[in-house]
C-alpha cells in the first residue's frame, strides 16, 4: 500500500490484540488459581506450562515463513477463530474439579501454536497499515494498551473469584469471547498487502534460511536480536527474583510482593507514554542508553537490603524495558523489508522465547547462592549485553 494511503492510527489493530492479551492473561490468571486449587499441587502445572513454552518455541521457528508466504491478516483471523473454538470446545467438555492432564496440555498447545502465529503476523501487519513517521506512536500506544491489560485482568480475575458460581469454566469462557472480539475486530481491518503472497512458493524450511541469511546480513537488526535474547535471560532472572527477595527480606508479604508487581506495570506505562510524547526518530543508541541506565540501577539495588530501593527499581525496570521494547519493535519494523518481516519477527521471537525458560532455570541456582545479590548478577547481564553487542559493531562484515 502507497504511504498516502496508509493511517495515522487504527482502532481494530489496537484492539485486537488488547482483548486477546487480556483474555490470555485471565485465562492464566484463572488456570493457575484453579488447577493448583484442584490437585493441591503445582508440579501438574508447571508440567503443562512447560510443553506449552515447547510447543510456543517450535511454532516460532515456522510462523515466520508462513506469516511472509501468506496473507497477514487471514493468518491472525485463523489463530482467533481456532483459539475460540479450542477455548470453546473445553468449556463444554472439561471437567473443571477434576481437570484430565491430556486436556489441559491440548489446549495449552493450541493457544500458544495460535500465540505463535498470530504475534508476528499482528506485527509485521503494522507497516503495511500506518505509516513510517507513526509508527513509533502506534507502537507506544499498542505497548501501553498491553501493559493495561496486564494490570487489569489480575484486579478483575480477582474480583471474579469472589463470586461463588465462578470455577475454571467461566474462564475458559472469557478467553473464548477475547478471541472471538479479536477476530470482529481483525475482520474490521482495512488491509492491502504490500507483496503478492500468491508468488512466494519456496518450501518453508529453505524460506527459514533464507530469512536467517537476511537477518544475519543485516547488521543493525542482528544485534538487537542478539541483545534482547541476552535481556530475556536478564527479565526471567528478575522476574524470579522479586517473589524470593520479598519472601527472604520482608516475611513473605505478599501485599509488598504485589505492590513492587504494580510499580514495574506502572512503570511500563509511563514507558510507553513517554516514547508517544517523543517525536523524535526511535535510534539503536537509545535502546543501548537505556539498558546502561537499567543496567546501574540493578547493581546499584544490590547494595543495600531496602524497600524503598525495591520499589524504586521495579518502577525503573518497568520503564526501561518498556522503552527498548517499544523501540526495537519500530526499529526491525522501518528497517526490514516488507517481504521478511513475518520471517525476522518469529525469528526474534524463537530467540527470545528460548531464552526466557533458559534464564530461568538458571537464575533458580543463581538466587539460591547469591540471595539479594543476584540484582548485582542481573545488571552485570546487561552490561554483558552492552559489551557484546559493541564488539559485534566493530567485528568487519
Amino acid at each position: 500500500m502507497e504511504e498516502r494511503f496508509k493511517q495515522e492510527f487504527s482502532w481494530p489493530l489496537f484492539f485486537s490484540p488488547f482483548v486477546s492479551r487480556l483474555g490470555d492473561a485471565l485465562f492464566i490468571f484463572g488456570l493457575n488459581w484453579f488447577i493448583v486449587k484442584a490437585t493441591g499441587h503445582a508440579s501438574l502445572l508447571g508440567i503443562v506450562q512447560g510443553i506449552g513454552g515447547i510447543i510456543l518455541v517450535a511454532g516460532d521457528l515456522f510462523a515466520g515463513p508462513m506469516v511472509d508466504k501468506y496473507n497477514r491478516k487471514l493468518i491472525m483471523l485463523i489463530a482467533d477463530a481456532v483459539s475460540f473454538f479450542a477455548c470453546l470446545v473445553m468449556a463444554a467438555i472439561m471437567d473443571v474439579n477434576e481437570p484430565v492432564f491430556y486436556q489441559l496440555v491440548l489446549l495449552t498447545c493450541v493457544i500458544d501454536i495460535g500465540l505463535a502465529f498470530n504475534f508476528p503476523a499482528a506485527k509485521a501487519i503494522i507497516p503495511e497499515i500506518i505509516r513510517h513517521d507513526k509508527l513509533s506512536i502506534f507502537n507506544s500506544w499498542s505497548n501501553t494498551g498491553l501493559t493495561l491489560a496486564d494490570i487489569v485482568a489480575p484486579l478483575f480475575g480477582g474480583f471474579l473469584l469472589t463470586l461463588n458460581w465462578i470455577n475454571f469454566r467461566s474462564f475458559l469462557f472469557i478467553n473464548a469471547l477475547s478471541f472471538l472480539l479479536s477476530f470482529v475486530f481483525t475482520c474490521a481491518l482495512r488491509y492491502t498487502p504490500e507483496m503478492d503472497h500468491t508468488k512466494e512458493t519456496m518450501p518453508i524450511l529453505d524460506s527459514l534460511a533464507k530469512g536467517l541469511n537476511y537477518v544475519r546480513h543485516n547488521r543493525d537488526v542482528f544485534r538487537l536480536i542478539i541483545f534482547d535474547a541476552i535481556l530475556a535471560a536478564m527479565y526471567a532472572g528478575f522476574t524470579l527474583l522479586l517473589p524470593y527477595d520479598v519472601d527472604h527480606y520482608y516475611n513473605g508479604d505478599e501485599r509488598l510482593y504485589s505492590y513492587v508487581l504494580t510499580l514495574v506495570a506502572i512503570g511500563g506505562m509511563l514507558g510507553g507514554l513517554s516514547l508517544v510524547l517523543n517525536k523524535q526518530k526511535p535510534k539503536i543508541k537509545n535502546n543501548y542508553q537505556d539498558a546502561f541506565i537499567l543496567g546501574m540501577g540493578l547493581i546499584i539495588t544490590g547494595i543495600w537490603v531496602n524497600y524503598a530501593l525495591l520499589l524504586a527499581v521495579a518502577l525503573v525496570y518497568g520503564f526501561y524495558t518498556a522503552r527498548m521494547g517499544i523501540r526495537m519493535m519500530t526499529i526491525v519494523q522501518n528497517v526490514t523489508e516488507v517481504a521478511y518481516l513475518g520471517r525476522v519477527f518469529s525469528i526474534w521471537f524463537l530467540c527470545f522465547d528460548s531464552m526466557h525458560p533458559f534464564g530461568s532455570f538458571v537464575f533458580g541456582f543463581i538466587s539460591d547462592w547469591f540471595n539479594h545479590g543476584t540484582f548485582f548478577v542481573l545488571g552485570g547481564l546487561v552490561l554483558f549485553g552492552l559489551l557484546v553487542v559493541y564488539l559485534m559493531g566493530r567485528t568487519p562484515e
